[in-house]
């Protein structure tokens, strides 16, 4: 792999994280009505599919920057990189 990979998926990861945990600020409203059965609030905006989808951005984002910090400081990443 090249010596610029981890960087860069590092970066677009971070990226697409905050992305996602901007929208799902902007979006409480949407974030309640999925965790909440009967909950008094007003109705979303969101489709439930969209939130999903960028729920699960933001916790892939976020799942992936992990993985690849603990392959850099382990010093794996110096090993795969030619």
């Amino acid at each position: 792999m090249p010596p610029w990979f981890f960087p860069a998926l590092l970066g677009l990861s971070a990226i697409v994280t905050m992305v996602c945990g901007v929208w799902l600020l902007a979006q409480l409203a949407a974030l309640a009505h999925v965790f909440a059965d009967n909950a008094d609030i007003s109705r979303p905006r969101a489709s439930r599919r969209t939130f999903k989808r960028v729920l699960g951005g933001f916790l892939g984002g976020g799942l992936v920057s992990i993985a690849t910090l603990i392959v850099v400081v382990t010093g794996l990443a110096s090993a795969l990189t030619v």
